[in-house]
C-alpha cells in the first residue's frame, strides 16, 4: 500500500524540502478512520442571539397614522403595498392577486413574530378592514426583524461505530 503524506509550507518553506513529512492515517494504520478531527475550539463554542418576539401588535388596527409612509401608502395604492409586502416576505410579487393571501400574509406576521391573536380576529381584520389590515402588517413588519436568528450550539461528533467501513 502507498501512503501519501502532506504538509502545508509557509512562505518560508518554499524551495526546501518538509523537515518531516505529516502523516494522515490513524493511529493504528491497519484501522480506517471513521470520524473527522474537530478543533477544539469549534467543540465549546456557541452563538446565542435574542430576538425580540410575542406581545400584542406594535400598533393598533386603526393606527394609520403613527406611520406616514405607510398611511400614504396604503391609502393611495393599497394592493402595491401589499404586493411590496409580499415580496419582502420572500413570496412572488403577484402572491397578493390570490384569493387569501392577504389572511396568510397577516397570520404569517403573527406567528413568525409570535403576536398574539386567533385567526378568527385575524379573518375579521382582513375581510371587513382591508386596507388597515395590510397596513397593520406593514408597520409590524417595519418595527420588527425581518429574519429569524436561532440559537446554535456545537456538538460533539457521533461515537465510532465498530465494524464499519466509511
Amino acid at each position: 500500500m502507498n501512503s501519501i503524506t502532506y504538509k502545508v509550507l509557509s512562505k518560508a518553506d518554499y524551495g526546501h524540502k518538509p523537515k518531516e513529512p505529516l502523516d494522515w492515517r490513524s493511529k493504528n494504520s491497519a484501522e480506517p478512520v471513521v470520524s473527522q478531527p474537530i478543533p477544539s475550539c469549534a467543540a465549546a463554542s456557541s452563538i446565542t442571539t435574542i430576538v425580540c418576539t410575542g406581545g400584542n401588535w406594535s400598533t393598533g388596527l386603526f393606527d394609520v397614522c403613527s406611520d406616514k409612509t405607510v398611511c400614504a401608502c396604503g391609502s393611495l395604492c393599497c394592493l402595491c403595498l401589499e404586493c411590496s409586502l409580499a415580496s419582502r416576505y420572500g413570496e412572488c410579487f403577484c402572491f397578493p392577486l390570490l384569493l387569501g393571501s392577504t389572511l396568510a400574509l397577516r397570520v404569517g406576521t403573527r406567528e413568525r413574530h409570535k403576536i398574539r391573536g386567533t385567526l378568527c380576529e385575524d379573518w375579521m381584520a382582513v375581510h371587513c378592514c382591508w386596507p388597515f389590515a395590510v397596513c397593520q402588517i406593514a408597520r409590524e413588519m417595519k418595527r420588527r426583524p425581518i429574519f429569524q436568528v436561532y440559537e446554535a450550539h456545537a456538538s460533539p461528533p457521533p461515537p465510532a461505530v465498530q465494524g464499519s467501513l466509511v
